[in-house]
């Protein structure tokens, strides 16, 4: 027999390898892999955070930073007076990391009559439950803790009407608000519906002045200097919805904040007596709000 041969017939067709389906369910790692790629995916807000991982699969429970109030320009001194010493202000911030969670069950009938890789699709959909918990997370917090807002057209908040939608005026005043306290105003993130009405505009219509195409992760061009993001976690209330303006500092800082304690990650667990396995996604992470100056709300009719 020669040697060609022999190797031949050592590799049945038959043989159970990786290039099988089935060997999908048997592959942990390779789901735990998949679901951080499917969180990275579909995060939106999230990334337009600062990130910080000094407690990254690191001990300890908690995270505190200091950050840097903005600082008054220095003042003309005639000559022998003294100069005037500036109060060094910074405040701290806390970050105390919260484990959040999805998870699913496949039993062994389900698995062994599906004609899908049910893992594989399972690790998908945990990973997509994941980054909208992340970026829902982030979005209440700045909409709760802007410390600008702006309301369309200039009425109460509690007056907003049909009329009142967002419109580019709207945008400015959002953006003076911001610079008003010495930041650059960078990114400017809506809702469907608040797209949609910024899409009626002439001004956004114009492929010079906007780019209405939807790119990956949200982004979906660029008006008066920033860039626009539109995110299904900002969803109209009681007819309401509040788009938010991100400014950043002269270093590029984002207002908010992320702690990473554990990135992504996916555990399996087999019940052999019940014939079933669960299947669980976990990451952990704080977000804080660092500036609040660094951010502002425009709220408008939505419906």
């Amino acid at each position: 027999m020669e040697a060609k041969e022999f190797i031949a017939k050592a590799y049945d067709n038959n043989a159970f390898t990786t290039a099988k389906t089935s060997a999908g369910y048997i592959n942990p790692e390779i789901w735990n892999k998949e679901v951080l790629d499917h969180v990275k995916a579909n995060l939106v807000v999230a990334p337009l955070g600062k990130s910080y991982n000094d407690l990254l699969d690191k001990p300890g429970d908690t995270l505190n930073i200091t950050v840097g109030t903005e600082p008054a320009a220095a003042a003309a001194v005639a000559e022998s007076d003294a100069v005037s010493i500036t109060d060094f202000a910074k405040t701290q911030v806390v970050f105390s990391p919260t484990e959040y969670g999805a998870a699913y069950q496949l039993t062994n009938k389900e698995k062994s009559r599906s004609f899908i890789n049910l893992m594989q699709d399972m690790t998908a959909q945990l990973g997509y439950q994941l980054a909208l918990k992340k970026d829902s997370v982030c979005v209440s917090l700045l909409q709760s803790s802007a410390g600008n807002t702006v309301v369309a057209n200039g009425v109460a908040s509690t007056d907003i009407a049909s009329s009142d939608t967002i419109d580019y005026d709207d945008i400015v005043n959002g953006k003076k608000e911001v610079m008003k306290d010495k930041l650059v105003p960078k990114y400017l993130i809506v809702g469907a519906e608040q797209y949609a009405d910024l899409l009626k505009l002439s001004a956004f219509r114009d492929a010079s002045q906007f780019n209405g195409d939807i790119a990956h992760n949200g982004f979906i061009g660029r008006i008066s200097g920033m860039d626009v993001f539109w995110t299904t976690q900002i969803s109209p209330s009681a007819s309401k919805a509040k788009a938010l303006i991100l400014g950043v500092d002269g270093s590029g800082n984002s207002p908010f904040g992320i702690a990473q304690k554990k990135n992504p990650y996916l555990e399996t667990e087999y019940h052999a007596l019940e014939r079933y396995t669960d299947i669980v996604a976990i990451e952990d992470y704080a977000v804080k709000l660092l500036r609040a100056d660094g951010v502002c709300s425009i709220e408008s009719y939505a419906a």
